[in-house]
């Protein structure tokens, strides 16, 4: 039962996204700050500072710590250091779910940071990272349906690219009833599906400001230029020796990675063909944002991103990623029709084209013949021995996808295929595409709707683009829609859209590409930044 006061009692703080006070319970004596928010904002701080502090005046927390301690070193003598970082795992883990659950934007920039670490997990095989990066992404998604239904506001969930989403997730639900699936490999492979495509509507609710946008991709390009100087490293100095033991281990790994004579780079990532199209796709994400009205530095500092990236790609022998540079810059170029950007991308494509179809055997200390010849038979497929592999795939699954319009069922190839059901005639199929991927387990019926699914993003993004005036944002937007149509390019030679962190970045830039016309709508022009 309450008490009422005659003077001011408390304040009960309901944080928004970015921890600014987003409700204040009233009391009989609130209106002497009502109208005030930034009083009421320094007295929440204030509020949580003391209650932090009073935290670690106390006796408990200290208890608590030494036994936490002990526990630790017990678990290390006993299970070793497998115990010791799912420890620190769990212990740093959970607030940050906590957190991210009611902080979107540090939700958001947490899992892109974490999803480029995945590839440690070849060093710590024992703890499940993948698993992690769901649990993590599910206590966002609850978040966002609390808000959501606090709020009583779904429009978040309205417009043509948010339909065409619900439109895949609804039918890779119904591959459940496929009588050709089997439904314990379904449950694996939907949680994964729907889980990550929720991604875009929490990016879709989080990314709400300019700044935050901002953000999310400066912090996109200094991990990927992360990544690209420990490639070069890699390619300069040599892999370390925990790594070719890893690369040792697997027969299939160690004929992907060691070609020519030497290793394909990865850097932290689990392979060189996620690597390099990473490389490819953000190295296109900056030149493209060249012609931008951006300072000085800021272009310097984008153009040697660009090119330690796309020096990595080289070295990470991807062909498929030598493919998407022309294919992304074209696009762009198409798209904006500026002068300063037919510039730049007809001298890169100059340069590219005097490295393809000229005899130059070698490009200063840089570039060796090897690598030469391997962007060259990028653009010459007929003689490359994968393209015509793939090739006698293709034609192989042909005649079954004509006679299965709704496919196999989820996770019919591939390795849940392998672990769940190996006496399958699919499970040793590669399909080396995630177009024929997708066809094979969902069906030319899928394929169908696969395809819809990127036209409807191209087609969103390129009206949106004609209908904003900001030339920062139209800048932003035009170098997003680069990066998505070499994705759907290099979806055709490799499955370019299914491991992290190019999925999460695939969503962030779909709710992107909503989120900055949003912003023109209600923003003035923007000043050179």
């Amino acid at each position: 039962m309450g008490i009422n006061h005659n003077y001011p009692s408390y304040f009960s703080y309901f944080f928004s996204n970015d921890c600014s006070v987003l409700m204040v319970k009233r009391d009989p004596i609130l209106s002497l700050v009502e109208g005030n928010p930034a009083f009421l904002e320094e007295t929440g701080f204030k509020l949580l500072r003391s209650r932090i502090k009073s935290l670690f005046s106390s006796t408990v927390i200290y208890i608590i710590l030494i036994a936490l301690s002990i526990g630790l070193a017990f678990g290390l003598s006993i299970w070793g250091a497998t115990f010791g970082i799912i420890f620190l795992v769990v212990i740093l883990g959970v607030p940050i779910a906590f957190y991210s659950m009611i902080n979107l934007k540090f939700g958001v920039v947490s899992l892109l940071i974490f999803s480029y670490c995945l590839g440690f997990n070849r060093f710590i095989k024992d703890v499940p990272l993948g698993v992690a990066m769901d649990i993590l992404l599910g206590f966002m998604l609850l978040g966002l349906l609390v808000d959501k239904w606090r709020k009583h506001n779904y429009a978040i969930a309205s417009g043509p690219m948010s339909y065409i989403v619900w439109l895949w997730i609804i039918y890779n639900m119904l591959e459940f009833f496929n009588p050709m699936a089997s439904r314990q490999v379904w449950i694996y492979v939907i949680r994964g599906i729907a889980l990550l495509m929720m991604f875009y509507f929490i990016v879709l609710h989080a990314a709400d400001n300019l700044k935050f946008i901002r953000t999310i991709i400066n912090i996109w390009l200094v991990l990927t230029l992360i990544g690209a100087l420990y490639g070069l490293f890699q390619e300069f100095h040599g892999l370390t020796q925990a790594e070719k033991d890893w690369v040792a281990r697997d027969e299939f790994r160690f004929n992907l990675i060691f070609n020519w004579g030497r290793y394909r780079i990865f850097s932290f990532f689990t392979d060189p063909t996620i690597f390099g199209i990473l490389m490819a796709y953000t190295g296109i994400f900056c030149i493209a944002l060249l012609p931008g009205p951006f300072r000085g530095w800021y272009k310097i500092y984008l153009t040697c991103c660009a090119i330690i990236m796309l020096l990595a790609m080289v070295y990470a022998g991807t062909r498929t990623a030598y493919a998407m540079i022309p294919a992304g810059l074209l696009f762009f170029a198409l798209l904006t029709l500026q002068r300063r950007t037919l510039m730049i991308s007809g001298v890169i494509g100059l340069l590219g084209a005097g490295i393809i179809f000229s005899d130059v055997r070698s490009v200063g200390p840089f570039l060796s013949t090897s690598n030469l010849e391997r962007i060259r038979s990028a653009f010459n497929p007929s003689e490359d021995p994968s393209f015509r592999v793939r090739e006698k795939s293709q034609a192989f699954i042909k005649p079954f996808i004509q006679a299965h319009p709704f496919g196999a069922g989820l996770g019919s190839i591939g390795i849940w295929s392998v672990r769940f059901t190996p006496d399958s005639p699919l499970a040793k199929f590669a399909p080396d595409s995630g177009y024929v991927r997708v066809a094979v387990e969902l069906g030319w019926v899928g394929l169908i709707v696969y395809c819809i699914f990127f036209s409807v993003v191209l087609i969103v993004g390129i009206r949106n683009y004609y209908r904003m005036t900001d030339p920062l944002l139209k800048t932003y937007l035009a170098a997003l829609l680069g990066v998505v149509f070499s994705l759907v390019v290099a979806n055709y030679p490799q499955e370019a859209l299914i491991q992290a962190p190019t999925i999460l970045i695939f969503y962030i830039i779909m709710a992107l590409i909503v989120r900055l016309k949003k912003i023109d709508e209600s923003i003035p022009k923007s000043k050179t930044v």
